[in-house]
């Protein structure tokens, strides 16, 4: 959808579901799933039960994150959305005129919220959506960028902890011995499980600290 009253402009899409897009994805579910089937493989063998039930809770996980994703659309002076799982001829929807009575807050690292409608976008790429919504004349509130830059130390130790954290329990899980294992043996690794959550448990808090903080309201500029 094209706004007539400025058709030289070309529309802005964020979170866009195309073929490559898609694959993308199915391919990250396809890798993560046989690393994990490995992982079982080796420290339970192959004919266990654990492998069908590692793979049904990867695949509600994947899926239901496929679920959450929307395709998001500016163009001149409106933003639209579908989901993508909407059927492949389906249009995008309008949500909402966008001007200079619209702000865009930057509330987390990756989401936006779009006042007053109090709309959530999560764009991949925010310097995009930022510019689109400066030429729909929509007041822009960085104020997540602005935190970040006051607490540089404290993002990256958020940064680290969440997506390390994230990877390192993967592997954690991986190193798990065979249950009946000398017990030396099992602690060290389920202590490390342990530990990996706990980062990851701590890089969460800090993402969401400095919305904790300070919740600007629509009005701040």
């Amino acid at each position: 959808m094209i706004d007539s009253t400025s058709t030289t402009c070309r529309p802005a899409r964020f979170n866009e579901r195309t073929v490559r897009a898609v694959a993308r994805r199915v391919g990250w579910y396809i890798v993560v799933a046989c690393a994990g089937t490995i992982a079982f493989a080796r420290d339970f063998g192959w004919p266990n039960p654990g492998l069908a039930y590692w793979l049904f809770l990867w695949f509600v996980g994947w899926l239901s994150n496929t679920l959450a994703i929307t395709e998001w659309t500016i163009a001149g002076h409106e933003l639209s959305s579908r989901r993508w799982f909407s059927w492949p001829s389906s249009k995008a929807s309008k949500i909402m005129d966008l001007g200079p009575d619209v702000e865009a807050v930057h509330e987390t690292r990756h989401r936006w919220r779009v006042w007053p409608n109090s709309i959530v976008v999560e764009p991949w790429r925010a310097g995009r959506l930022v510019e689109a919504m400066e030429q729909a004349d929509v007041r822009i509130n960085d104020w997540r960028a602005g935190w970040t830059r006051r607490h540089q130390l404290l993002n990256a130790v958020g940064m680290l902890a969440y997506y390390g954290g994230a990877v390192a329990i993967f592997f954690a899980l991986a190193l798990l011995p065979r249950p009946g294992s000398v017990t030396g043996a099992f602690l060290a690794p389920v202590a490390a499980v342990v530990l990996c959550l706990a980062a990851f448990a701590l890089g969460l808090a800090i993402e969401y600290l400095p919305w904790s903080m300070r919740k600007p309201s629509a009005q701040d500029v």
